[in-house]
């Protein structure tokens, strides 16, 4: 059963916030996209691992995508599969061509079109992982399934080469195709439960309960001001066009498109790029509102956690969610913006 849903990273949204809303001849655009991609190949490799794991009894395993905890510093495990006998915990790397690991200096050089790059040693990656997790574990009282870790490849087409002496690498790579044996091996090895039910179910229900994708700052990564966003509601249907609210709704000067929920995705914008809470002179400030009246009727209509009371009110997303997160679609069909 998947109790935690593959999502787009956060990150990648905030890349397709910054294209919305910086300038088509902003000397950062090329490093925002190049970004965009990064995070997006990574989804898709995730994604290419859902397939093999929805072949498995639903009522044998807790399938948790992208979960991310709090130890001494925040870490996040791109698989985890809970089940009463072990916990698997996997790191999803979607690289293309060839990977080539250095036994003496646990190097990792990655190899494409005849050119080299060193990334990081995805093995120790998710050895750090683990070490973290079992942390966590021990603090909430949960220890006592064995912890399984591998590092999944998601394409086969990938080649890894190392030296002779180093083959025990593959016993901590798999690819992804790879992904039910690697399973199966352990349901072979942890044969006695160790979880009961009860046990397994509260397990659950306390990693979902700490759970949690804070929205990182941003604008320092790329050397970003406020002043270099560009605030507004854009029209969902015409490129350039703006829109403005009246007569109950958002309307376009360009198109004349008009909706009653075309401003959610700036509100969205507004909390990927400038932070955690909104306030109704923020609100009507970023979506170009003149009235204090309009403005906090079209901000309650939200229905977002508040706190506060009268002009103090402050409002947040809901926890772990966007006003309007993409669907598969969306994903699949988004294209870089200008503005």
């Amino acid at each position: 059963m998947v109790v935690l849903e593959l999502q787009l990273p956060i990150q990648a949204y905030q890349c397709m916030a910054l294209l919305r809303r910086i300038h088509k001849n902003h000397p950062i655009r090329p490093t925002i996209e190049r970004d965009l991609k990064s995070w997006l190949k990574g989804y898709y490799g995730e994604k290419e691992c859902s397939y093999y794991l929805s072949l498995l009894p639903e009522d044998q395993y807790y399938i948790f995508h992208g979960l991310r905890l709090i130890d001494k510093k925040p870490f996040q495990i791109d698989l985890v599969i809970l089940s009463s006998r072990f916990i698997f915990m996997g790191e999803v790397k979607n690289l293309s061509k060839k990977l080539i690991f250095h036994k003496e200096s646990n190097h990792v050089t990655k190899e494409f079109n005849h050119e080299e790059e060193g990334i990081s040693n995805p093995i120790l990656q998710v050895k750090r992982q683990q070490m973290q997790f079992v942390n966590w574990l021990r603090k909430m009282q949960m220890l006592g399934l064995p912890i399984e870790r591998v590092v999944i490849i998601s394409k086969s087409t990938t080649k890894i080469e190392t030296t002779p002496d180093n083959q025990q690498i593959f016993n901590e790579l798999i690819y992804a195709e790879s992904l039910l044996e690697r399973i199966e091996e352990m349901e072979c090895k942890y044969q006695k439960p160790a979880f009961s039910k009860k046990k397994l179910a509260q397990s659950v229900d306390l990693l979902l309960t700490h759970h949690q994708t804070p929205i990182p700052d941003i604008l320092p990564t790329y050397k970003l001001s406020k002043d270099d966003i560009i605030t507004g509601v854009f029209c969902p249907k015409c490129p350039t066009g703006a829109m403005a609210f009246y007569s109950a709704k958002w309307n376009c000067h360009n198109c004349g498109y008009s909706s009653k929920t075309a401003f959610f995705q700036t509100v969205d914008d507004y909390f990927l790029l400038l932070g955690p809470t909104i306030n109704r002179r923020q609100f009507a400030e970023f979506l170009h509102i003149g009235s204090p009246f309009i403005a906090g009727y079209q901000l309650r209509s939200l229905n977002l956690p508040s706190s506060g009371s009268k002009r103090g009110t402050i409002y947040t997303l809901p926890k772990n969610q966007l006003l309007c997160p993409l669907d598969e679609k969306g994903i699949n069909a988004y294209t870089v913006p200008t503005r």
